[in-house]
């Protein structure tokens, strides 16, 4: 982040000892030291925390990407799976339609030539 070298630290500490006096100067470089040691330790906690919450967005990511995977597998297995729209109730006042009569007639008609088929010899 700073690059500092070795002989701009000695600089600093001079200019700090005439500034400070060579009394209150070790307290002071105490100081300094407990708070780079307290920001060394809130730059640790911050990376950690980020580290933590980047594992947990690759995971969920990971995990959305089987999901479409396994939608996809999905569509292989049935392509044409639909949902049905809602079928509207009939009231009693209503007539059925035709619609509805044409089916059953048709299966009508089918179970009784099923019948008929059953009764005859075949050739």
């Amino acid at each position: 982040m700073f690059e500092v070298g070795f002989s701009e630290i000695i600089l600093i500490a001079v200019v700090a000892l005439l500034v400070v006096g060579p009394q209150e100067f070790p307290a002071l470089v105490r100081n300094i030291g407990s708070w780079l040691g307290k920001a060394r330790q809130v730059m640790s906690s911050v990376k950690t925390e980020f580290d933590r919450e980047i594992q947990k967005a690759e995971e969920i990511k990971r995990l959305m990407a089987k999901e479409a995977e396994i939608a996809d597998l999905h569509k292989t297995l049935d392509p044409h799976r639909r949902v049905a729209p809602p079928v509207a109730p009939v009231q009693n006042d209503q007539a059925p339609s035709a619609a509805v009569e044409a089916p059953a007639a048709i299966a009508g008609a089918a179970a009784s030539a099923a019948k008929q088929d059953h009764g005859q010899p075949q050739a």
